[in-house]
């Protein structure tokens, strides 16, 4: 810097012809400048700002685990209401039975008091010798007859002969006394009987069975148990419905062991003013009152609206979305669904369906033929769900299903190579050899992703690598942007009566 401050001096006095004061303040100047622009560019970076990167990537991380916990948060909540109200149920219905127990005996004992009092009406209206025969009849299951008056064996005090005085009167006023409370207690007696005769026939008519022909019993016809519909959810739901708050969020589903995306499987949510309503809290509901397929219909546009802007983009990124079998028979869903795939053929390899395993075992015929035309058509399906491990891959790859989808607690289970031909770390590659990949869903705990490489699983999900995140907006989001879907946490739906 000296070297060029000199020549710089020395440039000026003789090339510029400037006098010895001229070249020697600009020799100086350039000394100073190149000094200082020395120092600036050799200068650290602050202290300050490095604590600012700390601090925001601190921050990412923490919103990241929050988001992580609320979401378990909300599942743990949901599943504990779901054990509560199942173990709440069989105490509720054993109460119900005891109270129509209570109810069925409380009318029995109204009914055989207002017998006995009867009962006790005739015995005292009627003769005393008259009415311990009869009493004495019903007693032996005869039926009660009029009793013929008593022969006048004896005197009665009405005839003036049979009146008699002084010591002899008093003895025969004596022996009707006795005889009286004679009378009194076989009356007492003939009562209890006769009570205990009808209670035993009263019994007896209410226990004797209904003869029946058994050739004629007819095979009882299986009745699908009732759906208990809370009208409060299913107003909820018709209520987004008509307001268009279905929304559509989307997990990532990542490849082992680089954790790069691969796919998006995409989730249906109610929007609510107090939060967002989890599936767990509105399908069932919805299934019962035929919303179902609207709801799918509406995931399934979005969703190929989503792998449209993924192509557009030069992204090759699949789709996941999960319907149920009813939409497979709702003519509209499966008409703008075909309609949208004959338009852009490329969205068939893009967009894959995913049924439960027992949905899809269980496909109506109707149902099956729409899977059969959409499958010719190049569009894939997905199991999810899977419970019975016991799968026949030639099979699957028949009905066009390309992925299978099990949770990591089923398929690292300890008993879940029970009842197998092979074991579940052999189950990847079986089913590779058929052309369907297997992905293991559920995922929370970075411990068991090594027990699922040791599987040779080549595809996850679960919260540990992405929770549910609404879509950005679009032109299918009505306008909505997507901070303001950011405001809704998912939480556990609050159904008011």
């Amino acid at each position: 810097m000296a070297v060029t401050a000199v020549c710089v001096g020395v440039i000026a006095a003789f090339g510029l012809g400037l006098g010895a004061a001229e070249s020697t303040l600009a020799a100086v100047a350039t000394l100073a400048l190149m000094t200082v622009a020395h120092v600036t560019l050799l200068r650290p970076p602050g202290a300050d700002e490095a604590r600012l990167d700390d601090l925001d990537g601190l921050a990412t991380h923490l919103q990241s685990r929050v988001e992580t916990l609320d979401v378990r948060l909300s599942t743990l909540d949901a599943a504990v209401l779901e054990r509560s109200r199942a173990a709440a149920r069989p105490l509720v219905d054993e109460i119900s039975a005891l109270g129509q127990l209570v109810t069925s005996l409380a009318k029995e004992l109204a009914s055989h008091e207002a017998t006995l009092s009867a009962l006790q009406d005739r015995l005292d209206a009627a003769p005393a010798g008259g009415m311990a025969v009869s009493a004495s009849r019903a007693a032996a299951g005869a039926p009660q007859e009029s009793a013929p008056p008593p022969a006048p064996a004896d005197p009665t005090p009405s005839d003036p002969q049979a009146q008699t005085s002084g010591p002899e009167g008093e003895s025969v006023e004596a022996d009707g006394d006795a005889q009286e409370r004679r009378r009194r207690r076989e009356r007492r007696a003939a009562q209890r009987l006769a009570q205990v005769a009808e209670t035993r026939t009263s019994t007896e008519k209410q226990q004797a069975p209904e003869a029946f022909d058994p050739l004629d019993a007819a095979e009882p016809e299986p009745v699908a148990p009732a759906v208990q519909v809370d009208r409060g959810v299913a107003a909820r739901v018709e209520l987004a419905l008509r307001d268009d708050r279905v929304d559509f969020f989307l997990q990532p589903v990542v490849s082992l062991p680089n954790r790069r995306v691969t796919h998006y499987e995409g989730l249906s949510r109610l929007r609510e003013p107090d939060g967002i309503a989890l599936p767990e809290e509105f399908l069932d509901v919805a299934a019962a009152e035929g919303h179902l397929p609207e709801i799918d219909r509406r995931a399934v546009m979005r969703g190929l609206r989503v792998a449209e802007r993924l192509q557009a983009s030069g992204r090759n990124i699949g789709l996941f979305i999960n319907v149920a079998p009813q939409t497979l028979g709702d003519d509209r869903a499966l008409s703008e669904f075909v309609e949208r795939i004959d338009a852009n053929p490329d969205l068939a390899r893009a967009v894959t369906l995913e049924l439960k395993q027992e949905a899809f075992d269980g496909l109506a015929l109707a149902e099956r033929e729409a899977r059969k035309a959409l499958s010719e058509r190049g569009v894939r399906f997905s199991i999810d769900h899977v419970t019975d491990l016991r799968l026949d891959p030639r099979d699957l790859e028949r009905r066009g299903v390309r992925f299978v989808k099990i949770a990591a607690s089923t398929l690292l289970a300890s008993d879940a190579a029970r009842g197998l031909a092979i074991h579940p770390s052999d189950l990847a590659n079986l089913l590779a050899r058929h052309g369907v990949d297997l992905i293991v869903t559920h995922v929370e705990d970075e411990r068991i992703v090594p027990e699922l490489l040791d599987h040779d699983v080549k595809a996850a999900s679960g919260h540990l690598f992405g929770v549910p995140r609404p879509v950005r907006d679009d032109a299918g989001d009505g306008g909505r942007s997507d901070e303001a879907s950011r405001r809704f946490a998912p939480r556990p739906l609050v159904v008011r009566g």
